[in-house]
């Protein structure tokens, strides 16, 4: 078997520089693409809803009208901590996805990248 890359079995380091810039470029972009991706989450049947974005950033609340009751503001808030709960674990599988298309399936656990 031959040595491909000439250089006694050693790692071309400029190669391996490129890559990793290329890598960087492609998170930063999916960063950027991801702060534009919105996804929604909902309690109470629809009645609480919440929406962020891939980041993880809350764009939105909404919440009817007939769900408000001044006398249990705890079950409206539960509601509310749900919905976003729900968004947030979708936001997590679609910046999971995008993530591992970029990186080619690399583990998603790398630190700094958010």
């Amino acid at each position: 078997m031959t040595d491909q890359n000439n250089n006694g079995g050693m790692p071309n380091f400029g190669d391996l520089l490129q890559s990793a810039q290329q890598m960087q470029q492609n998170l930063a972009r999916i960063q950027q693409e991801l702060e534009r991706k919105a996804v929604e989450g909902s309690a109470g049947g629809g009645m609480v809803k919440a929406t962020v974005n891939g980041r993880h950033q809350v764009l939105k609340i909404e919440i009817e009208k007939g769900i408000v009751d001044p006398d249990d503001v705890g079950m409206l808030e539960d509601l509310v901590v749900a919905a976003i709960n729900q968004a947030m674990t979708k936001a997590t599988e679609v910046a999971k996805e995008q993530l591992s298309e970029a990186t080619g399936g690399l583990p998603m656990n790398i630190p700094g990248i958010f």
